[in-house]
């Protein structure tokens, strides 16, 4: 199981467990972990996927994109347990529960 964090930003320590996918965006209704008073977020912005101790990150075509490493994420990108990203203007991490 891992929990996804938020490090910095308008829900800064506001946490989400889950177990193999989470999505993030603003819209409740169509994300699992809601960054609603982020406005630079997308409706549906990215997507989590766990599979053992490996987590892979993806952007879901959002207007303001995802960064890892100040890099924008194309695609999908591997995220190390505990490696801050950006999704908006939110930085989040993840980590083992």
């Amino acid at each position: 199981m891992f929990v996804l964090e938020v490090l910095s930003g308008p829900l800064d320590g506001k946490t989400w467990p889950f177990d193999s996918e989470i999505v993030i965006g603003r819209d409740d209704q169509v994300a699992d972990a809601c960054l609603a008073l982020d406005r630079y977020v997308s409706r549906r912005h990215a997507v989590l996927k766990g599979a053992g101790d490996r987590l892979i990150l993806a952007d879901l075509e959002s207007r303001n994109g995802t960064k890892l490493d100040g890099k924008p994420v194309v695609g999908e990108a591997e995220l190390a347990v505990g490696a801050p990203f950006v999704v908006g203007r939110t930085v989040l991490r993840v980590t083992k529960a």
